[in-house]
């Protein structure tokens, strides 16, 4: 799937985020900045994220991908 679609989707759907995509052999991993997130368990953050990813994900274009999620408090300060 293109990194750039991806983006796109995310960067419209969760207002004022960075989407940071890094993909290394088979492994896609998605790292996203977004103080939306703010007072979310991650696993809260994560089925945001992937509601988003839905239809990526049932047409197959998406089969795998590895999710960071962070505010932008918890990017700053380097907590990966």
């Amino acid at each position: 799937m293109d990194h750039e679609k991806i983006k796109s989707i995310l960067e419209s759907s969760l207002e004022d985020s960075k989407v940071i995509l890094s993909n290394s052999d088979c492994n896609l991993t998605l790292t996203i900045v977004s103080d939306k997130f703010i007072g979310q368990k991650v696993l809260n953050r994560h089925k945001e994220v992937l509601s988003h990813l839905k239809e990526c994900f049932s047409s197959g274009e998406l089969h795998a991908l590895s999710i960071k999620t962070f505010t932008k408090e918890e990017f700053s300060l380097g907590k990966t």
